[in-house]
């Protein structure tokens, strides 16, 4: 893996065209990134390796797309803890994107003291 600033991440192809603008954003700042699309839910395996990567090669900020399910911005911020995740919700058919949008912002702080968690 190339040295790189920022990890722009989806669930699913389907989420490439807002993704997209992310990418059109630090292209136009010159700003390093790459794009990925890792589903947690059915490739594990892919995502907590390139989580790992991530780790190892001092990406900076991660942009993860929040879909129908809405757990990768979550997932991303369990598993490389140092980063900053920003959510992006996306358009759902059920919901409008209301119910990523909830599940971006109501995630706890990594200083959090949740009992679950500790």
């Amino acid at each position: 893996m190339k040295n790189i600033d920022v990890s722009i991440i989806m669930g699913s192809d389907s989420d490439l065209s807002i993704m997209q603008d992310a990418a059109k954003f630090l292209d136009t700042v010159g700003i390093s990134y790459e794009m990925k699309i890792l589903s947690v839910h059915r490739t594990p395996e892919k995502a907590m390796e390139y989580a790992k990567e991530l780790n190892e090669n001092g990406v900076k900020v991660i942009i993860a797309g929040a879909g129908g399910a809405a757990h990768l911005p979550g997932v991303f911020a369990a598993m490389v803890p140092t980063v900053p995740v920003i959510g992006i919700p996306i358009h759902t058919k059920t919901l409008s994107g209301v119910d990523s949008l909830y599940s971006i912002v109501q995630m706890p702080s990594r200083n959090s003291s949740c009992n679950c968690c500790n």
